[in-house]
């Protein structure tokens, strides 16, 4: 048998990973470590085994995991896990960051005190705007935090006779951004037009699949036959069940399927079951945010959150452990340095404290340092100063008035039957839904009293100056108005009212702030939220935004809003690729037939 000296075994390259001498001379007890973690019981989501040990680490990587009492030396930092649970670092491997309406930086601080460690995100709303410049900017902001961003690329944007955005992506494009580093997979890669053939999707497929990248699916309310032929084009992943038996369908046909708890769609509880009542394995489930906020991550946690729930119904700790740290890393073809407490792999975990069921997160460390300890982020991360291209995206044609707001009909009618966009704030799925609607001098009146209001959504990209207009249900107001600039997958103004005057003050609002969150009644701003940052997000806080979406949530609740998120739940309703309708500048977007609709039935 030949063998090379062992100097020259640690110069060998496999892959593109060479071997590193500091982690081989720590495990074999030649070199003390840079940090220990020692006295923990070690959470092993590869054998779904707990057991005694700790965890040494060098430089960001882990060394040794076990008995590490020989790795510490007189400059080791030692961390006393006090015989606490060690958890690999939590992954969501599907959220969209610019729905915490935070900056990467400061969705960094947020998540890391609930022991995420690493995410993947497609960055597209930001892309919809800005285009690959902003796109760039804000992924070399990523790069400085301690959080691992691992990036999907949107499958393309190009220019749509449904909807104006600002930012296009096309195919050559998709294909240079794919080999970035932080690059994973392709994003988001839609159903209908896969079904229909679109030789466009299926490059973008198979040029994903020569580069070994995952290929992510949404494909919303697909059973059967259509899901079989979606799989088959070489989807990888799914998080738009809203069933088990959707769930158990995609898992059936060979998908990775992502649970979605987020702030709009909470479908935890019904999917979930999956495991609970249909037994299936779960090592191919993972657990995902989709499109959480600030508010929700500070009052209820990020991926520490969907664990206690995926408990609660009836899941093993350490089987909910595995759907938030192996099980995504799988999914992301990323395994190879995330996902566990093995050596090699980031030096990412958390010591939690109390029952393994609970997941509190007492302790954080990220790439071999502590950022996270007594209930506060010790981690330094800069300010980020961002370029105009990112700062000055809101442009109206210009300011709108009252009349913009009103459908006009035949000034002899006295009621007309109108499409309504049905919401529910609960799911992102919409209802098609129909209702009278009165009408005085030509105009159709809004029906606050049986949840009925006006919504509109104007261009703000100073392209057209167009604004669609038509009724939604579910909101509740009895007064007043809530408008956005946050609106998938166009980011549009788009605002809902009991109040065409409110509606067109809210609209105002937003572009004097270069973007953000508004309430208004009779003309007065109630509560605000500035997005300047491309009319998406905020370099505040997640603490400070937090305190002002509650604070708006409280003003709507005081105008009729039972919702639970209600500016969340506005954001989806733009969207034209969940069923059944959809708001853009352009009108009424029918879901199946992939066209404006009219709002008038009659």
């Amino acid at each position: 048998m030949f063998h090379l000296p062992l100097d020259q075994c640690l110069q060998l390259e496999r892959t593109d990973i060479m071997l590193d001498s500091n982690l081989i001379a720590v495990a074999l007890g030649k070199r003390p470590a840079d940090l220990v973690v020692k006295n923990a019981q070690i959470v092993n989501v590869h054998t779904r085994e707990i057991y005694p040990g700790g965890v040494a680490v060098v430089d960001d990587r882990i060394a040794l995991v076990g008995d590490v009492e020989k790795a510490i030396g007189s400059e080791t930092k030692v961390v006393d896990a006090g015989g606490k649970y060690l958890v690999p670092a939590f992954i969501d491997a599907h959220i969209h960051v610019e729905s915490t309406l935070l900056t990467p930086t400061e969705f960094a601080k947020a998540v890391l005190a609930h022991g995420t460690g690493a995410v993947s995100t497609d960055l597209m709303e930001v892309t919809l705007v800005t285009g690959v410049s902003g796109l760039k900017e804000i992924i070399e902001e990523a790069r400085r935090t301690p959080v691992g961003f691992f990036y999907m690329v949107p499958s393309f944007m190009e220019e749509s006779e449904l909807q104006t955005v600002g930012g296009l992506l096309g195919p050559e494009l998709v294909d240079e951004l794919i080999d970035l580093p932080e690059a994973v997979g392709l994003a988001e890669v839609l159903a209908p037009p896969i079904l229909a053939g679109n030789q466009l999707s299926a490059h973008m497929i198979k040029m994903a699949t020569e580069k070994r990248k995952t290929r992510e699916g949404h494909g919303p309310a697909l059973f059967g036959d259509r899901m079989q032929a979606y799989a088959g084009a070489g989807i990888t992943s799914e998080h738009e069940s809203t069933t088990a038996e959707e769930a158990l369908g995609k898992l059936r046909s060979g998908l990775r399927v992502l649970i979605r708890e987020g702030s709009a769609s909470t479908d935890l509880k019904p999917v979930i079951k999956i495991i609970t009542e249909h037994g299936v394995d779960p090592r191919h489930v993972g657990l995902v945010s989709d499109d959480i906020d600030a508010l929700h991550i500070t009052q209820l946690g990020h991926m520490d959150h969907k664990i206690r729930m995926a408990v609660a119904e009836g899941v093993e700790p350490i089987v909910a452990i595995q759907m938030a740290t192996i099980n995504p890393a799988e999914s992301l073809r990323v395994d190879e340095n995330w996902g566990s407490l093995a050596p090699g792999k980031y030096a990412s975990m958390s010591i939690l404290s109390g029952d393994l069921a609970q997941c509190q997160v007492e302790t954080v460390i990220a790439k071999g340092q502590v950022v996270y300890e007594n209930n506060k982020l010790v981690a330094q991360l800069p300010p980020v100063k961002y370029s105009d291209q990112l700062v000055n995206t809101v442009h109206l044609a210009r300011p709108v008035i009252e009349q913009d707001m009103l459908i006009q009909v035949n000034s002899q009618l006295d009621q007309t039957r109108v499409r309504v966009l049905g919401a529910s704030g609960v799911t992102l799925l919409k209802e098609a839904q129909e209702a009278t609607l009165p009408v005085i001098d030509g105009i159709i009146q809004p029906d606050p009293q049986n949840d009925i209001l006006a919504v509109a959504c104007v261009e703000r990209y100073e392209k057209s100056g167009r604004i669609g207009k038509a009724f939604v249900s579910g909101f509740g107001l009895k007064a007043g108005a809530l408008a956005s600039s946050v609106g998938h997958d166009h980011h549009n103004i788009t605002v809902i009212g009991a109040s065409t005057t409110d509606m067109a003050t809210a609209v105002n609002r937003i572009a004097e702030l270069g973007g953000g969150l508004v309430v208004v009644r009779d003309g007065q701003v109630l509560g605000e939220l500035a997005l300047p940052i491309c009319g998406l997000i905020t370099s505040e806080s997640a603490e400070v935004v937090a305190g002002k979406l509650d604070h708006m949530n409280r003003a709507l609740s005081e105008l009729g809003c039972q919702m639970s998120n209600p500016f969340m739940t506005l954001s989806f309703i733009t969207l034209i690729y969940i069923p059944a309708y959809g708001i853009t500048d352009r009108g009424l977007v029918e879901f199946t037939k992939f066209e404006v609709v009219d709002t008038l039935l009659n």
